[in-house]
Formats: C-alpha cells, sequence, structure tokens
C-alpha cells in the first residue's frame, strides 16, 4: 500500500517499513535520473522541485522499488515499501574496508540483515549463524561454537567486530568458542567474506572473514532530538533459559548514543529424545559427579536427555558515542564489554576411564572481552585520498581453564591474558572509473600464562605447568595493502591487491620443572606478500559471472608455536595425546581460486552457485613427534602420545556453494542454500582427510507474510560424515561419534511473527519440532531438543 499527500513547493515524506512500521533510513528520490532527497534516521525527507509528468523512483537496495507521479501525491505523507531477499544491489563494507556494491565484487558474499537477526530469536552469535544455513558451526558445549567456512576454521578465519580484527595470539587451530562474546542483540548486521581475505585483512584470513557490525550511531536532522529503544525478553524452553536486552540510541545534529545492556541465563540442555534405532543410546547423560564428605561421587541422571552441567550465564554492555564535527569529519567512540559465568567443558565431564569418570571437574572460566576503540572518518577530498578512515584500538581478553581427575583433590587453573592494541588506516580514492584503496596497519599482542594447583582439602597452592610459555610471550604484525577496483565499462569490472606483511613472534620458556625444552627462547620473524586479482562480467541486468585469483598468509601465532596442550581420548583403548611446542615452525600459504555464476530476474528470483579450490602449503596440523627421543611421555599421571602443530607438505580443500532466493509474491519469500567440502593434507608421501571439513550442509524455508503476521517453515540438515573421512588428529572429536561416524539429520522448524502494532511485537517458534536427537559434526554436546521460543519486542522512536 502506497499513500502519499500533495506536493507544493515542498513536501515532508515519511517512508517505514510495510511489516515492521520502522522508518527506513537512506532511502533515496531520483526523477529523472537525479536525485531529489535521502531519507533521514526517522526516515524522512523534504521532496521539491518535481517536475509534472516524470515519475518518481523511490529506491532502498533492501525493498522493491516503487515509482509514483507528482499528481499521486494528494492523500497522505507516508510511503510503506515491503522488504525484498533479493541483495545483489546491496552495500557492503567488509570487502574492501569501504562501501561498495555486492554485485561488484568478486568474491561470494552474505549478509544477515537486522530484520533477519531479529526473526532468528537465537541466543547467542554462535546460533545465529547456524540458523543462517550459510556457515557450519561446531559446538564443544552449550556456552560456545566454532565457525567453519570452506573447512577452514578458529584462527584460520577472521573475526572482525566494527572494523576491529579479534583475532589474537592465542587463538587456537582447535575449536574456538570467542564468537559468543559478541552480542547478537546489539548488532545492525552480520557480513560474510567467503575466501581469503588476506589483502585487506593481513594474518588469519585463510577461509574467510565474518564482519560483524553493532549498532551505529544516528544523527538529527532538525532541532529535534532522534529518540529509539528498542527492549525484548525471550524464553528458550529446551535450557529452560531467559535472555533480555535494552537498546538506547539518541541522536542531535552533532552527537549520539547508543547504549545496550544483554543479559542471557541457560539451565541445562536438554537433548532431542527421539533416536536412530541404531544408536539407541547416541549422546546419553547417564551418570554425574557429585562431591560429598570430600569424596567424589558417580551419581545416575535421572534424565539421561538432560546434559548436566552445560548451563550458564552471560551479559554484554556496549556503548557508543558518536561526533560529528562536520559534513566531513566524523569521530566515534566504542565500548564493548561482555563477561560470561563459568562454562563447564561439557564433553570432558563425560569421559570415562576404566569405567569410572575420567573428570570430577573441567570448566573453562568467565570468558572476558573488553574492547574500546576510537575512530575517524573523513570525507573532504583531497589529492591523494577522498575518504580516510582511523581506528585505534585496545583489546584485553581473559580466559582459564579448570580441571580436577576424580577422586583426586588437586584442582589445576591455568590462566590466560592478552592484551592487543591495534592502528588501523584506511584510504580510498576515486580516479575516473577506478576506485583505489590503501592503507596499513600494525598490532602488538601482550600474552600472560600462569598456572597454579590447588589443594582442595587442605587448601594450599603449588606450581603448575602453563598452558602458554611462563616467561611470557607477544606477536608483532605490520602490514601495508592497495587495492584497486576498475569499471572498465557497464559490463566489466576489474579488481585486484597486494599486501606486504611482516609478523615477528617473541617467547620464553623459563622453568624447566615441568619440561626440560632444549630451548629457553623461540624467536621468529615472517615477511610475506600475497595478492588477489578477480574480474566480474555482467551479461545483463540478470546474468553475472565472476573469477577470482586469490593467495592467503597465516604466521604462526602462540598457540601453534609455543602451547603445551592434552587432548584427552574417552575410549580405555586409546592413550590420550600431548601437544607440545615446535618452535621451527614455519608459516602456512593459502592459494584459491573461485569462480561463480548469478542469475536473477525482476527483483524477484535468484540464483548462484560458486565452485572454489584452494591449495595450501605448508600446512600446518597437529601430527606425531618426539620428546627427548620418544613418542610417549607422562604427563598428569599418564602416559601420552607426543604430538606437535608441525608443517605438512601440502593440502587442498575444494568444493561448491549453492543459494536459491524467490519472492514470487511480496508476501512470499522462499530461499534455500546447501555447500559441499572435501579436504585432504599430504604428510611424508601419504594422503589423509584434513581436518575441521564438515559434511554437507544447507538450509531451506519458506516464508508468508499475511498482514501483521509473518510465518516461517524451514529446515536444517546436514550429511553424513563416515569414519573414513575423519581427520587422524583428534580436532574431528571421532570419540564423541557413533561407531560409524557422525550420522547425517535434519530438523522441522516453524515461527510466527505478530506485529501488533509499530511499537509491540510477539514471536514465537518451535525448533526440532520432531524431538530429533542428533549432533553437528566435531560436536562434543548434543544439539537441542524440541525447543519452544517466544519473544516479547517492544520498539519506541519519535517521529
Amino acid at each position: 500500500m502506497i499513500a502519499f499527500v500533495n506536493v507544493g513547493f515542498s513536501q515532508q515524506i515519511s517512508v517505514f517499513d510495510e511489516y515492521y512500521r520502522q522508518p527506513v533510513f537512506e532511502v533515496r528520490f531520483v526523477q529523472d535520473g537525479l536525485l531529489l532527497a535521502t531519507t533521514d534516521e526517522k526516515g524522512q525527507c523534504i521532496l521539491e522541485n518535481l517536475k509534472t509528468d516524470k515519475p518518481v523512483k523511490v529506491y532502498h537496495p533492501n525493498y522493491f522499488t516503487i515509482e509514483v507521479l507528482k499528481n499521486d501525491l494528494n492523500s497522505t505523507d507516508t510511503i510503506w515499501l515491503r522488504e525484498k531477499v533479493i541483495d545483489l544491489d546491496e552495500e557492503v563494507v567488509s570487502a574492501s574496508r569501504f562501501r561498495e556494491v555486492k554485485q561488484d565484487v568478486s568474491k561470494r558474499i552474505e549478509i544477515i540483515r537486522k530484520t533477519e537477526l531479529d526473526e532468528m530469536n537465537q541466543s547467542n552469535s554462535a546460533d545465529v549463524l547456524t540458523a543462517s544455513g550459510n556457515v557450519f558451526v561446531q559446538k564443544s558445549q552449550l556456552g560456545g561454537g566454532s565457525p567453519v567456512i570452506r573447512g577452514f576454521e578458529t584462527n584460520k578465519v577472521l573475526l572482525v567486530v566494527d572494523g576491529v580484527p579479534m583475532n589474537n595470539a592465542i587463538y587456537r587451530g582447535g575449536h574456538l568458542q570467542n564468537v559468543i562474546t559478541i552480542d547478537q542483540a546489539s548488532l545492525e548486521k552480520i557480513e560474510i567474506v567467503y575466501g581469503p581475505g588476506s589483502v585487506v585483512y593481513g594474518s588469519d584470513a585463510l577461509g574467510g572473514v565474518m564482519h560483524f557490525y553493532t549498532q551505529s550511531p544516528e544523527y538529527s536532522t532538525d532541532s529535534k532530538l532522534v529518540v529509539k529503544s528498542r527492549s525484548y525478553g525471550r524464553y528458550f524452553s529446551a535450557a529452560n533459559g531467559f535472555s533480555a536486552n535494552s537498546t538506547l540510541i539518541l541522536g542531535s545534529r552533532k552527537w549520539s548514543s547508543v547504549t545496550s545492556f544483554s543479559y542471557s541465563q541457560f539451565d541445562d540442555l536438554m537433548q532431542g529424545s527421539k533416536r536412530k534405532s541404531k544408536y539407541p543410546d547416541f549422546g546419553e547423560r547417564s551418570f554425574y559427579v557429585e562431591r560429598m564428605n570430600d569424596t567424589d561421587s558417580v551419581m545416575n541422571n535421572p534424565n539421561k536427555n538432560r546434559q548436566l552441567g552445560s548451563g550458564y550465564s552471560q551479559y554484554d554492555i556496549l556503548q557508543k558515542i558518536g561526533f560529528k564535527q562536520n559534513n566531513f569529519v566524523e569521530h566515534k567512540l566504542n565500548f564493548q564489554f561482555s563477561n560470561s559465568s563459568n562454562i563447564s567443558r561439557y564433553d570432558r565431564l563425560t569421559q570415562t576411564k576404566n569405567g569410572l569418570p575420567r573428570f570430577a571437574e573441567w570448566y573453562y572460566g568467565p570468558q572476558l572481552r573488553v574492547m574500546g576503540s576510537y575512530e575517524l572518518n573523513y570525507s573532504k577530498k583531497t589529492v591523494i585520498f577522498d575518504r580516510l578512515k582511523v581506528i585505534l584500538s585496545q583489546q584485553l581478553v581473559k580466559e582459564s581453564r579448570h580441571d580436577r581427575n576424580f577422586n583426586s583433590d588437586f584442582l589445576n587453573h591455568r590462566n590466560e591474558q592478552v592484551a592487543v592494541s591495534s592502528l588501523l588506516l584506511d584510504f580510498e580514492k576515486r580516479i575516473k572509473k577506478q576506485e583505489v584503496r590503501y592503507g596499513i596497519s600494525g598490532s602488538y599482542n601482550d600474552v600472560k600464562s600462569t598456572a597454579f594447583v590447588e589443594d582442595i582439602i587442605n587448601d594450599t597452592t603449588g606450581n603448575l605447568d602453563t598452558r602458554y610459555p611462563d616467561g611470557g610471550s607477544s606477536m608483532t604484525s605490520i602490514a601495508a595493502y592497495l587495492t584497486d577496483a576498475w569499471h572498465i565499462n557497464n559490463k566489466w569490472i576489474v579488481n585486484g591487491g597486494v599486501r606486504a606483511n611482516y609478523v615477528n613472534l617473541k617467547a620464553a620458556f623459563k622453568s624447566k620443572e615441568f619440561f626440560p625444552f632444549p630451548f629457553e627462547r623461540a624467536n621468529t620473524s615472517n615477511f610475506a606478500v600475497n595478492g588477489n586479482v578477480g574480474v566480474v562480467y555482467l551479461a545483463n541486468k540478470n546474468l553475472r559471472f565472476s573469477l577470482s585469483e586469490s593467495s592467503g598468509f597465516r604466521a604462526p601465532n602462540v598457540d601453534d608455536l609455543a602451547k603445551v596442550f592434552e587432548s584427552v581420548i574417552e575410549t580405555n583403548s586409546e592413550q590420550g595425546k600431548l601437544v607440545m611446542p615446535n618452535p621451527k615452525l614455519k608459516p602456512e600459504y593459502a592459494y584459491s581460486t573461485e569462480f561463480s555464476i548469478g542469475l536473477r530476474f525482476n527483483e524477484k528470483y535468484q540464483f548462484s552457485v560458486v565452485a572454489y579450490y584452494t591449495y595450501i602449503n605448508n600446512l600446518i596440523a597437529i601430527l606425531p613427534s618426539t620428546f627427548n627421543g620418544s613418542d610417549t611421555i607422562l604427563y598428569n599421571n599418564n602416559y601420552v602420545n607426543v604430538y606437535s602443530a608441525q608443517n605438512a607438505n601440502q593440502g587442498s580443500i575444494y568444493g561448491f556453494e549453492s543459494t536459491l532466493k524467490i519472492q514470487p509474491f511480496k508476501n512470499t519469500i522462499l530461499t534455500s542454500s546447501i555447500t559441499y567440502t572435501k579436504g585432504h593434507l599430504t604428510f611424508n608421501g601419504s594422503q589423509q582427510p584434513l581436518d575441521h571439513i564438515p559434511p554437507l550442509y544447507g538450509k531451506t524455508s519458506i516464508q508468508q507474510i499475511i498482514k501483521k503476521f509473518r510465518i516461517e517453515v524451514y529446515s536444517l540438515y546436514n550429511g553424513w560424515k563416515r569414519l573414513k573421512d575423519y581427520s587422524n588428529s583428534g580436532e574431528d572429536n571421532l570419540p564423541y561419534a557413533t561407531a560409524d561416524g557422525m550420522p547425517a539429520w535434519f530438523t522441522l522448524n516453524a515461527k510466527v511473527g505478530w506485529q501488533i502494532n509499530k511499537f509491540f511485537s510477539v514471536q514465537a517458534a518451535c525448533e526440532n519440532i520432531f524431538d530429533a536427537n542428533y549432533r553437528t559434526f566435531a560436536s562434543n554436546i548434543s544439539a537441542p531438543g524440541r525447543n519452544w521460543i517466544f519473544t516479547l519486542r517492544i520498539n519506541t522512536f519519535n517521529k
């Protein structure tokens, strides 16, 4: 429905989302090729000087374009727009650190908008990525989630929040849980760039870049203050959990403030009760440990589907302050704080040895992330740049591990603290048909690792080996890059770039009490140049081809080179694994080719398929090793096999990704995606499966909007991960699968939203309707069973 009011010399127009009833920002009014006006944060603009006989195009990349005539502007001052799912014209930032149209980028990019984030109703950012169907996520416990892009995980996938890289010197090669420290309730959108992003972002972006954008400051265009608030409360039945968020946005002409606070609390997670007949006991939690009278006792779990010890809580704070100095200069201060309760390492609590629990306690201490940043945006044209962006940031990350063996009186405590300082300077210059972007960056990681053992009976402490070098360690990174996008004509776009990287790592091994290493220090320096080139061919407005070649570089970090880590095997027939430091570790390089075909028609139909191949040289993998000439060692009162991170000869990963988006009617939306990945490595002439390679996975969804109701039915699905495809490194967690590997699964899910009015909305969902019991590949905790979700939202704004 579209309605307008008569316009004389000038007229104020307000634009709203037809379903959510919220103002739409940056809607463009164009007549005869001339931009007349753009809506502000209140969804308002002034239209004037209209030509009588020319239609006015109302355009926004996320909404269906409409056209109206001046003579039709005679009934009301409001325009209603309907959101669309076709997003090729949408602007993205993550590919080059500056705004550009998505279809001009040769790499695959997926966007999760704010409206989609709200509709998903997920408990944390890891679950948001899973629900999108475009990213595979592994879980070791309820309070976690490790994203995988094209077979790359953790320290080979770069996480970025508001332009600041999150990956630090102790991001490990195994499964990582840090993504949940990004509050999904404060996000404005997520951009996922597939394939090496090393030219723009440097090391750690071999598989791709996941850029999380929190709510931006909003300014008023008149003397009236912008006031917006958003709040919600949500209940999750599968974990008897509750979460809530409150966000307040204030904006004057020059100043703006965004304040967000979230809190979540979850009980133990209930897994599905409907198991495959061949695996009737899969995932059952049959026992737990309770300490009574200073003695550990094994207790029977009265409900074996309740995953005891998996509950946790977390709170997150976001505070942004924006100052628009003038039309060319903006300053932003950004403060983020995330902290959790203790989070039990669920899989370790289920391990047994000789028929008894392996551990009485195993938990992560509170996962703390603090970030403060200053951002300068300067957009006045000069000789050397049109736009300048500077980001100066400081991050502090604290994490810890605490474990006690069954029937032991000694509780081990290992604590890590990482302080990260970084500076990013990015420039953009448009020269005729070319968009040149360049910049420099630098970061410094300081790692402190401490440990002690606690006698819980006598309340005394003693020495304990640290996870990372006890003398401290650091990483310094300096880089410079240059990229160019050349719009040759309206059909051909060529883009490319090059980056020079320098990375230095220092580590000091002081104590010889636990490990008499034949070295006391590690000092490595690595220099690398990597680049990319891509071509986009727009055959016509409906057909698009792209081809890209890119190289990636990842220098070993402190976790790769200097960690001591025990990997415990659950079965009695296998020994555990101890990963030892390797100061001789070299960088790994990835060379990737990507080809895509995209079809779209009339803003209603879009189909794309992407095929890719990545060759990895000097691939870092966990492989058998020796210590003082022996392949086993006595550690923590157990004989374990010695392993270390090593450079395998080579590896390769290949696969395809396909997406389908159909919106035949404005009220009906069909989407589907599927991803297939394979990978292997070669070491000493033998070929073996590469770790972290997910099975076939995807999502299919159909949505229907009926007046104030939005109904969606969707399915998430995974294919089999067979035994022959598991890596023997231990990273694939085979002991937590069935005797045949990880079975295929699918879930049927439904949700409905009721937009009562512009202030109130209610959402209800039922996930895993059939209460299926399943685990995602490499996960050590079973997925939620039937899960009812109820959400109440309150949105207010001044018009």
